[in-house]
Order: C-alpha cells, then structure tokens, then sequence
C-alpha cells in the first residue's frame, strides 16, 4: 500500500530540529514558534512516526491543552485513519501505527504502554514532570529504544530547566537543546513582537517570546544573592533534614541539605542540596547515604510527629550524630539568619551538586509551591557552629 500524506511545511528553525541526531531533545521555544505543530508533524507524519506503524505518545499538562492538539492531529490524519477514539483519546492508522495522548494531570501517565516516540509538550508547565518521566514515562521507550522530546516556553528554573542544561552538556550525549525564540518563525511579524516588547514588563517578554529562563524573584533572596563557587576541602559539615514520608504525587519532599562554612572568611557554603519523596525506611537510607558522602559533625532533623520516630530508629541503629531539632518559631522566622548571609553576599552554592530547583525555592519563598530544601537549609545553618567532627580539630585553635 502506498501511502502519502504531505507533511505540513516547517521553518528553517523548526527544520534544524529535526536534522538533530540526538534520541533526546529539549526546546526552549516562544510563544507562536511553532512547536506544538512542529511534534505533531514528528509524531505523526515523519519517517519513524505512526504513519511508518510505530506507536506514539503525546503529553500535555493539562486536557484543554491535550484536547486542543487532539483536534487538529485528527483533522490532519483523516484520509489514514482507521479508529479514531476521543474517549480513549487515541488515533489508530490504517498502517498500524497508533497514537496516544494523555494529560499528564494523570500522575502514571503512560504507564504499561510502549512506544517509539514521545513527545512532551508545555513540559515547563507540567507540575509533576519529572516524576512522571522518570516513573512512568521514560520506561516506555524501551522496547523501541524510543526517542523523546520535551519541548516548551520557560517557566522559571523547574525541572525543564534541568532538562534543558542537560542537553547543553557535552557528557550527556543522547540529548540536545535547542533555543528558540518567536521571531525564529518568519511567519511571525517581527514589528508586532516589538510592539509587546514595549508593552509588556521585561522578564514576561524575555520568558515568553525570547524563550529565556527567568525567575521573576518574588520571594527575599535576590538572584544577585546566590553566588556559585566550589566547596574548599577539609572543613566540618552538617546535614540538615526537613522530612516528608511520603511518595504521593503532589506531597511534599524529604530534603537533606548539606552545610559548612569557612573558619576564616565565614563564608557558608551550600555543598549538596537532594530531595527524594519516599517512605520511612528509603528516608533512613538517603539520609545515611548522605552522611557517608559527608562524615557530617552534626545531623539536624525537625523534630514533630512522626519524624521523632525517624531519628528514634537512626539513634538505635546507628552511630550517626542526629539530633533531634523541636521547632519554636514559624518557617519564616528560622530562615531569617541564613537570609541575612544571602543579603551580605556570604553564601556559596557548591555549582556541581545545588540543583536548579533549590535556586527556585529560594526565589520563591516563601510564596513557592515548595520550600523543603528552604526549610533543611535553616535547619542545616541553626546547628553549623555545633559539630566539629574529630578529624578537622585543627580548625580550631583552642583544640
């Protein structure tokens, strides 16, 4: 059977996309680049696609999103289409090839299903992405050795983020980044993106039409605050702990911050920020793990609840130097001293192990959705002055 549905034309920009021969990609695009039509044409329509009898999958954060694309895929894909169900919310081809969609509203999204391809659109804008890559999504590439792009205008320095320095990084090399503004679309009027250049404030054009990745700093710490520099060797540690047993989608996060600072400069540095969600004995673990990296003086976990029953069995089992730490003052107040040290320019990040989003949660806070890693920092800085584990006894004189 010979089938031909004539591709719908692209761009030069969009056309250096799909010249890239990396099995990941992350697009950094503005708004009316062009990229949804863009992975509907790579899903559908090219060489690989369903049109070849390959199964897809299409992810949107939300239905409308979703339904939107549906829409126009079925549309398109008319004269080859054998079932199309938007119940079910899929599209078989009279080649064999399928293609799915799902909201990734759905935190298993995917999940027991194999494909080819997918493609994750509005990725920045999808809450739980990366759990739902990493759970559910991703294993469906195996049995294809499947492909994925994400692709998406910025929102601030989530997970999309991530992603995207990933594919910026010449050690990851299955993956690619590319950087895509509106006016890379000639069929966009260049006057009319000036035009709201004009009209809109500068960090909501630069995210949305030049596709840059701002934080638009709504919470006490500043981006001029957070410096970068790497952790000098050999000065004691502490760990902070902010606990949250739990793998629900949606809850919080167990966050484990390591700390230390400079005996001469005082300047405190941020070594290691992670952050899991888990149940009780994977917390047990993450948090030994960290202290194996670390050989922490002191570990400082918030005592409420049933976090006591945390530091109970690591007291028990352990020789780990845990304390418990009973709060006494509201979230905002404990931060209060480590903000200070960010308004004076005295904290470093360590750049190879402080990941985007703990940037992001200090930028937010404390209006974010998260503040886990916020709250482990505090916990981390309130305890710093109050282990001085055995082997770094020359620090200090009097010992």
């Amino acid at each position: 059977m010979n089938i031909v549905v004539s591709p719908i034309a692209l761009h030069p920009g969009q056309e250096s996309i799909l010249e890239g021969k990396t099995r990941f990609k992350t697009i950094a695009a503005g708004r009316r680049f062009g990229k949804t039509l863009l992975a509907c044409n790579w899903l559908g329509l090219m060489p690989g696609s369903a049109m070849s009898g390959k199964p897809v999958g299409f992810f949107a954060p939300t239905y409308k999103l979703l339904l939107d694309v549906w829409t126009d895929m079925e549309r398109v894909l008319r004269p080859v289409t054998r079932k199309a169900n938007k119940t079910e919310m899929r599209i078989e081809l009279i080649t064999g090839g399928r293609i799915d969609f799902w909201t990734l509203e759905d935190q298993d999204a995917g999940r027991g299903r194999k494909y080819a391809r997918i493609v994750i659109d509005e990725a920045a804008h999808a809450r739980y992405l990366k759990d739902a890559w990493e759970r559910a999504i991703a294993p469906t590439l195996t049995d294809y050795q499947g492909e994925g792009w994400f692709i998406s205008t910025p929102k601030g320095l989530n997970y999309f983020y991530d992603l995207y320095q990933r594919g910026l990084d010449p050690g990851h090399h299955d993956w690619q980044s590319w950087h895509m503004p509106t006016t890379a679309n000639p069929h966009i009027s260049v006057e009319e993106v000036e035009r709201y250049k004009e009209e809109l404030p500068d960090l909501v054009f630069r995210q949305e039409y030049l596709a840059e990745f701002v934080t638009f700093g709504a919470g006490l710490v500043k981006p001029d605050m957070i410096l970068t520099e790497q952790v000098p060797p050999g000065l004691p540690v502490v760990l902070g702990v902010d606990l949250a047993i739990s793998e629900k989608q949606g809850s919080d996060y167990t966050a484990i911050v390591a700390m230390t600072r400079h005996p001469g400069s005082g300047v405190v540095y941020v070594m290691e920020v992670e952050r899991h969600r888990c149940e009780f004995h994977e917390v047990l673990e993450r948090i030994k793990d960290a202290a194996a990296r670390h050989n922490p003086g002191l570990i400082a976990i918030e005592k409420v609840q049933y976090q006591a029953a945390v530091i109970q069995e690591l007291t028990r089992t352990t020789s780990l130097p845990v304390r418990g730490i009973r709060p006494d003052k509201d979230k905002l107040t404990r931060f209060m001293p480590l903000l200070t040290r960010y308004e004076q320019h005295q904290v470093r990040h360590d750049p190879a192990r402080v990941p985007a989003w703990f940037r992001e949660e200090l930028l937010s806070f404390p209006e974010g959705l998260h503040d886990d890693g916020v709250d482990a920092a505090s916990l981390a800085f309130t305890v710093l002055d109050q282990a001085v584990p055995k082997t770094l006894t020359h620090y200090i004189p009097s010992l």
